[in-house]
């Protein structure tokens, strides 16, 4: 009956109308079955794929749009499948620790990532998708509605989703291509100082489109994404520059959704119901205490009871505590901090506090003083960094800064000794570029992997 009721369209407008009398029921079924063609009944239009050429339209826009933006939701922050890069950078950090028996990845959790980790094949996957998906939809945009402040989105998605390969992973990325006839063209390896501009190019346009389009939202999102890439780049004065505008209170979220398991927040599923792994608390001797500061920006909450490895105590992260907690991408709290790494770079000790207080008076938080030495002051604004930014990617980019930008030694920044599970922490700082992109006759493997 509920088949008949989705393809015979006399028997549907029946039974939505209501008016069927129970006496009348099999001799309408007989009637609406004879004017069927009983020979289509197992034939259905794909009505949930869009094919090549229903993408050639404005009224495509929305699906173009809607597209981007959910590829780059299960990339970012993952769902009920997959990892999220907030997940996996996290445990690559001192964010979160294993907890369970999946040798992937404990590679991730101990920085010593093979390159056949399958873990880590769909995690580029899904980080690659969301980059092509957002340029792909953007220059339909380009062509059908080029001053749509969508298309502004779109393209600072595709810049972000750069920044973020550019933060976590090997210098060598390669950024390939789908092209309109739906085949791949390989991209070349990029250096991570490239991936730097190719993500700024994104976020210059998107800013001229959405300046001319006076759409704030977009606009100060691809000023946080610019003065973001400026940062690790080392152009401290440009990334402030890049910022100054946006206002303490601006946030743009990663929206999640209870409506599907793919839609889910996947820090959620992962650390609050599969119970992979725990927060982290002075993790490897370097190690935040994100627990046992009780800091309100990084909020947890004992399970009372022991992870999915059956022996390690499970802390809850509380920040996303429901499968539909929405995941900061972008927020003006950045901004300040931005600021007030400038300033510090600058020597200027009254600017960088006023603007560490900023980001901390967004977040409801107490003034504080400056730290009384310019070393005291570096460690801690990366605290406070930490801190405000936690769980939405920015920890593993930070701590490579510190490294690169700061010639910390690794074991000064990274978890590193004797590690809880056995064995010895590596001395990887990044992710590996996966062996499936070999696949690309262009690229060979990572082409730096020491910062």
């Amino acid at each position: 009956m509920l088949t008949l009721y989705n393809i015979c369209p006399v028997l549907r407008s029946r039974a939505v109308a209501g008016r069927l009398r129970t006496a009348l029921v099999l001799p309408l079924l007989a009637m609406s079955l004879a004017a069927c063609d009983t020979d289509k009944l197992l034939d259905v239009d794909d009505v949930d794929v869009a094919t090549p050429g229903s993408l050639e339209n404005l009224g495509a826009l929305p699906v173009l749009h809607a597209a981007g933006i959910g590829d780059f939701q299960v990339a970012f922050t993952g769902n009920q499948f997959v990892e999220g890069q907030v997940t996996i950078s996290g445990l690559f950090t001192d964010e979160f620790l294993f907890a369970e028996t999946f040798p992937t990845r404990l590679e991730v959790d101990m920085r010593s990532i093979q390159e056949q980790n399958a873990t880590m094949t769909g995690l580029m996957r899904d980080i690659q998708r969301a980059r092509g998906s957002s340029d792909f939809s953007s220059a339909k945009f380009a062509v059908l509605a080029p001053a749509d402040r969508r298309r502004a989105e779109l393209m600072t998605l595709a810049g972000f989703a750069i920044v973020i390969m550019g933060e976590n992973y090997c210098s060598g990325v390669p950024i390939s291509k789908l092209t309109d006839a739906g085949e791949l063209e390989f991209g070349q390896p990029r250096t991570t100082a490239e991936l730097w501009d190719d993500a700024l190019s994104k976020f210059d346009s998107a800013i001229a489109i959405a300046t001319a389009a006076g759409a704030s939202t977009e606009l100060n999102l691809a000023r946080i994404g610019r003065g973001r890439a400026l940062l690790n780049k080392g152009d401290f004065n440009g990334a402030a520059a890049a910022v100054a505008a946006v206002p303490s209170g601006f946030s743009y979220l990663i929206f999640n959704s209870e409506g599907t398991p793919r839609q889910n927040n996947g820090v959620w599923y992962f650390q609050r119901i599969s119970n992979r792994w725990t927060v982290g608390d002075r993790e490897g001797i370097n190690g935040l205490p994100f627990i046992s500061d009780r800091d309100p920006r990084t909020p947890t909450v004992s399970a009372e009871r022991l992870a999915f490895d059956g022996s390690t105590p499970l802390i809850y992260q509380n920040k996303y505590p429901l499968r539909d907690s929405d995941t900061p991408l972008a927020t003006g709290v950045e901004a300040r901090l931005i600021e007030a790494e400038a300033a510090l770079r600058a020597a200027n000790v009254a600017g960088y506090t006023t603007s560490l207080n900023a980001a901390r008076s967004a977040q409801g938080q107490p003034a504080i003083a400056a730290a009384a030495t310019a070393a005291g002051q570096r460690d801690q604004l990366f605290k406070e960094r930490a801190y405000a930014l936690w769980l939405t990617s920015h920890r593993l980019g930070d701590l490579r800064r510190l490294v690169r930008q700061y010639t910390r030694p690794q074991n000064q920044v990274f978890p590193t000794g004797p590690y809880p599970k056995g064995g010895e922490y590596g001395t990887d700082v990044n992710i590996i570029i996966p062996f499936d992109e070999k696949n690309n006759p262009n690229f060979t493997g990572c082409l730096d992997r020491n910062a």
